[in-house]
């Protein structure tokens, strides 16, 4: 009688692997037979795809519902065609996990072929079949250790060459001093005295402390001091009133004082500058809108007969009684003074400034509604043949007139113009401007940035014109530039020119970057953003720093 008669249902020796796949309903049949039925399936979709009209006396509507029969069913058999793949898909990453030994067994080694014990820290191998063992695991490890310690820190020099671009300087490793520098800015709340290390190093680490907001009330009174004769602090957000007043306490010595970002600046701190510093010849406040007209006034009436200096911004109670104030006590000494975003004068103020005759750099910028033709012409008829530095940026009441009546038969002296966001300046005004100015020996730096009516007869006029010259030139957003302007600037005997911004002036390319960086020999800086044509192809002369490209973005 044979043994499976009666029906048994005991069968040969099974492995582990087959006996689990069986409780759960997983047969390798059964996956072949879904394989294939997978790829009948395909081949049926294929041909279901070939669209036949036959027939011509059938009409053109059983044509068309036949067609649309035959693509409905051609998207359902896709349909279920996704549907099954997906199916096996799943089914193939179920095996994957499954044919995975347990923590406990006995496996071989990918690499070596050791035996070893599969623990759940094993590493799958490189090309994902088969597990390491612990030495090999270990040293694949410590590779993508390596791996990603090397694109870390590729990661940070790209930030850091990024860093210094935006600083307008260049990467390199820093020196000793530098590097002790950053430390003690670093760990400045541990510090207890700077000590002797220079009026150079001690404007370092305040330029550190204010571009990291760390310039506090516990950190100011490590720059005070008795000998200190300049002191600049380029934000004093986080400082009160009372450690502003320590500056007049602890140096009376001092000569140049810089107050940036200055907004707890009270009338008592400015009061006690008056009296305590009587060596102060320069004063920059920027952002000071506490400080109220009466006190300008007394501050004035005080020490302005010795202010050679004197800026201010950001500031709506600086009005005319504090000016006429100004112009009273400082026109014998008075030689820079710069007004910046200054909303409380107007138009009818600015003819005060005619009072000083000793001006040699006047700044008045985002005051559109301070500025006309015929007062600045009336300014720079007594002051203009001294000027150096002329800065009238956002002036929109200005136009052509200015330039013509204004700067070009005064202004014999001056090597500094700006009159960026300029939109009443138009491309003749700029062209008669440079065009044979004999009175003036050329420009050392010119800012036309956002001036949108210019063009390039008035730019190559200025080239023509100032070429020997120019140190600094700025025409971002000059958009109605051509390549031209820049192949006469290429050709031109630049041999001064360091610094160039064409940013957002689409027709500088590759090849004009690479001639200008080749021709212009005293080139170091160029700034091009917005500008999509100037890639990382570009051939650039060593030493040149370009900055806005965007191919350098992280």
């Amino acid at each position: 009688m044979s043994r499976n008669a009666g029906g048994s249902r005991v069968r040969g020796p099974n492995s582990a692997l087959t006996e689990f796949l069986r409780e759960r309903g997983i047969d390798a049949n059964a996956i072949r037979h879904r394989y294939e039925e997978t790829i009948q399936q395909q081949a049926t979709a294929s041909s279901d795809t070939v669209v036949t009209v036959s027939g011509s006396s059938s009409t053109s509507r059983s044509r068309s519902r036949e067609v649309e029969t035959r693509v409905s069913s051609t998207s359902r058999s896709r349909k279920r065609t996704k549907k099954k793949r997906e199916d096996s898909d799943d089914e193939g990453e179920l095996l994957s996990r499954i044919a995975r030994p347990r923590p406990g067994q006995i496996d071989f080694c990918a690499e070596c072929q050791c035996r070893f014990t599969v623990t759940a820290y094993s590493k799958p191998a490189r090309d994902g079949n088969g597990l390491l063992c612990h030495s090999c695991g270990s040293k694949y490890a410590q590779e993508e250790k390596q791996q990603k310690k090397t694109q870390i820190s590729s990661r940070k020099r790209k930030k850091s060459i990024a860093a210094a671009l935006l600083d307008k300087q260049e990467f390199a490793v820093p020196n000793l001093q530098d590097l002790c520098i950053k430390i003690i800015a670093k760990y400045i709340d541990d510090v207890e005295i700077l000590g002797d290390i220079g009026d150079f190093n001690m404007d370092k680490i305040a330029r550190i402390l204010s571009r990291n907001r760390s310039l506090k009330d516990n950190t100011v009174k490590l720059f005070l001091g008795p000998s200190i004769k300049r002191l600049h602090f380029w934000d004093c957000s986080n400082l009160c009133s009372d450690s502003l007043e320590l500056i007049g306490s602890y140096c009376p010595l001092l000569e140049s004082l810089t107050l940036s970002m200055c907004g707890q600046l009270t009338d008592k701190v400015i009061d006690y500058y008056s009296t305590n510093l009587r060596n102060l010849h320069s004063l920059t406040v920027n952002g000071g809108f506490l400080i109220t007209s009466g006190c300008w006034v007394r501050f004035f009436d005080t020490i302005g007969s010795q202010l050679v200096r004197f800026l201010v911004a950001n500031t709506l109670r600086f009005n005319r009684n504090s000016l006429e104030s100004l112009v009273r006590n400082c026109s014998g000494t008075l030689e820079e003074l710069s007004f910046s975003r200054v909303g409380s004068l107007k138009s009818e103020d600015i003819p005060l400034l005619l009072q000083l005759p000793k001006l040699t750099a006047l700044e008045l910028s985002y005051m559109r509604s301070a500025i006309t033709d015929d007062c600045m012409i009336d300014l720079l008829r007594l002051v203009g043949s001294q000027l150096l530095a002329l800065n009238l940026d956002d002036s929109g009441d200005l136009s052509d007139k200015f330039l013509l009546e204004g700067v070009r038969p005064h202004c014999g002296r001056l090597q500094n113009l700006s009159i960026a966001l300029g939109d009443g300046f138009t491309d003749a005004g700029v062209r008669d401007l440079f065009k044979n100015w004999e009175l003036n020996n050329g420009l050392i730096s010119v800012n036309l940035s956002r001036c949108t009516n210019v063009g390039d007869e008035g730019i190559q006029a200025l080239i023509d014109h100032s070429a020997k010259t120019l140190v600094i030139l700025n025409l971002n957003s000059v958009y109605q530039l051509t390549s031209a302007t820049f192949q006469l600037l290429a050709s031109s005997d630049c041999e001064f020119l360091s610094q160039l911004d064409f940013g957002f002036v689409h027709c500088v390319g590759d090849e004009e970057i690479e001639v200008l960086t080749e021709r212009c020999k005293s080139l170091q800086l160029i700034e091009a953003y917005g500008n999509i044509r100037i890639t990382e192809f570009a051939k650039i002369k060593r030493g040149v720093k370009v900055a806005g490209r965007q191919s350098d973005s992280l």
